[in-house]
């Protein structure tokens, strides 16, 4: 799996414009310390690490219609200042009695994944985090296409980075912007030794909101994909691009270690390769994801 350059560039340009809107923010401020800027929304990450001397665990289901489920769960540890690691694992499971949306079916992916987070950047005005990684499928992933009908596998590791830029405001509202690189398989293989199109090198841009309310929260998070593709059309049963989004809330009782998410979404999961792919025609499913700290 290789860069295409242009896509690269496209990336960098990005990133320089967030890092350029620093001064801008300046008037604002920004959260010290891990605080709730720490927490992600469904599908972007957060800039700060995990604390000092801890660690978290989480788990999450989403669901669709017609039985279709994917499953998740990762625990997270601090390995020095301004640094942790992150290691996960995702079940896609769309073998449920209908196709979402008529466009995917019996299709199964588990993929253990691993993450290093660190923060280049951090002051009064804006913090940003640099956050690789990689995804690494458990036996081939498996893709079936109801139009042909035939079965794409992959068995390729996805390589991923993250960016993410936060800023909070005065009343403790976190703006998160997060450009993001996935690298799926190009082309992946047919049982018959042909290959099929993929989704290949995709570039999101991300926005992300969450806003405490004494021991609930509200957050949000949408991804523009400017390159590449992360969905099915489904009409044509082709790769496409669609924006992926969710919305929904949180609780956390006062000094206890657990939180709940509850929210909607039209992506896949929750870690970086997942969170960028979109169900077909924003077919929207449900979350559930319970978190806690030790």
């Amino acid at each position: 799996m290789y860069w295409r350059s242009g896509r690269l560039h496209c990336l960098v340009v990005v990133v320089v414009a967030l890092l350029s809107l620093g001064p801008a923010w300046a008037q604002y401020g920004m959260m010290d310390g891990d605080g709730p800027s720490a927490l992600g929304t469904p599908n972007l990450p957060g800039v700060e690490p995990q604390g000092k001397g801890s660690t978290s665990v989480w788990g999450e289901a989403r669901v669709w219609e017609g039985d279709n489920w994917t499953f998740a769960a990762g625990v997270r540890a601090n390995v020095g200042e301004d640094s942790d690691v992150e290691l996960t694992i995702f079940n896609l499971d769309t073998s449920g009695e209908d196709a979402i949306n008529g466009a995917v079916r019996d299709s199964e992916a588990t993929l253990i994944g691993l993450n290093y987070r660190w923060v280049a950047f951090r002051n009064e005005r804006v913090s940003l985090a640099v956050i690789p990684g990689a995804e690494f499928p458990i036996d081939d992933m498996e893709g079936t296409n109801t139009a042909i009908p035939a079965t794409a596998m992959s068995g390729d590791l996805i390589p991923l980075i993250s960016l993410p830029v936060e800023h909070v405001l005065a009343d403790g509202t976190i703006l998160r912007v997060v450009p993001r690189y996935v690298g799926f398989d190009d082309n992946p293989e047919l049982a018959n030794g042909t290959t099929i199109e993929g989704f290949g090198d995709v570039i999101g841009l991300g926005f992300g909101l969450r806003r405490q309310i004494e021991e609930f929260a509200v957050m949000g998070d949408v991804t523009v994909i400017l390159d590449g593709n992360n969905s099915i059309d489904e009409n044509t049963n082709e790769p496409t691009d669609e924006f992926v989004w969710s919305a929904g809330g949180s609780w956390q009782g006062v000094d206890s270690p657990v939180r709940v998410d509850l929210f909607v979404t039209n992506a896949a999961g929750p870690t970086g390769a997942s969170s960028i792919i979109a169900t077909p025609d924003q077919s929207v499913g449900i979350g559930l994801r319970v978190s806690g700290e030790f």
